[in-house]
C-alpha cells in the first residue's frame, strides 16, 4: 500500500495538475457553478448576459464550459472576463484559452471571436491590447487553442482578462474553455 501512495505522488509531482499549474485565474475550466446553466461563471463577469453563460453542451475538460453569443443585431459585442488586481507594470501576460465553434449557431459571416487585456489604472481603462481573432472557420469538432501575449503598460495597476464575440456582419456562437494565464 505504502509503495502504491508512495508511486501516486510521484507521477503527481512530475506530471502536476492536470491543466493549469502557474495559472493566475480562479475558475479557470469554468467548472463552478455546476449545475447553473447560462450563469456567469464564478468569479467571471459578463456583459449582454442573456447571451453568454455556463453550459453543459460542450467542454474540453471537466463537465463545463462558457457559451458566448451576442444579441441579433449588426454591431454588438458580448462576453465575459476575470479582473486581476495584482498586475505589476512591466511584467509580460500570456493569456490563452480553448474555442469551439457552436454546432448549434454556428459564426457565420463577418462575425468573430477575440481575446483581449484591457489594462486598468484605478479601475478605468488606459489602455487595450488586442489579441487573435476567430471565425466561421474554427471548428465544430476539434478545440482550438487561443493565444495572445502583452506587457503590461507602466501605468497599470490591474487588468481585465476579456473573451468576447463580435456580431458585425455575421451572427452564432461558440464555446471557451480553460482559461490559462501566466505572469512573466
Amino acid at each position: 500500500m505504502k509503495c502504491i501512495l508512495g508511486a501516486a505522488a510521484i507521477i503527481l509531482t512530475l506530471c502536476g495538475p492536470v491543466y493549469g499549474e502557474g495559472n493566475i485565474v480562479p475558475n479557470a475550466s469554468f467548472e463552478e457553478l455546476k449545475g447553473f446553466d447560462g450563469e456567469n461563471p464564478a468569479g467571471w463577469w459578463s456583459w449582454n448576459s442573456d447571451y453568454n453563460g455556463l453550459t453543459t453542451e460542450a467542454k474540453r475538460t471537466g463537465d463545463q464550459s462558457v457559451s458566448i453569443s451576442a444579441e441579433a443585431n449588426t454591431e454588438t459585442h458580448s462576453g465575459v472576463l476575470y479582473r486581476y488586481r495584482n498586475v505589476v507594470p512591466g511584467k509580460t501576460y500570456v493569456f490563452s484559452c480553448f474555442v469551439l465553434n457552436s454546432a448549434n449557431n454556428p459564426i457565420t459571416g463577418g462575425a468573430y471571436g477575440q481575446l483581449s487585456i484591457e489594462w486598468l489604472k484605478n479601475e478605468k481603462e488606459i489602455e487595450r491590447t488586442w489579441g487573435v481573432t476567430w471565425g466561421p472557420d474554427v471548428s465544430m469538432t476539434d478545440w482550438k487553442q487561443v493565444e495572445m501575449t502583452a506587457v503590461a503598460p507602466a501605468d497599470a495597476d490591474a487588468c481585465n482578462f476579456v473573451i468576447q464575440f463580435f456580431r458585425k456582419d455575421g451572427s452564432g456562437g461558440y464555446y471557451a474553455d480553460d482559461v490559462m494565464v501566466e505572469e512573466k
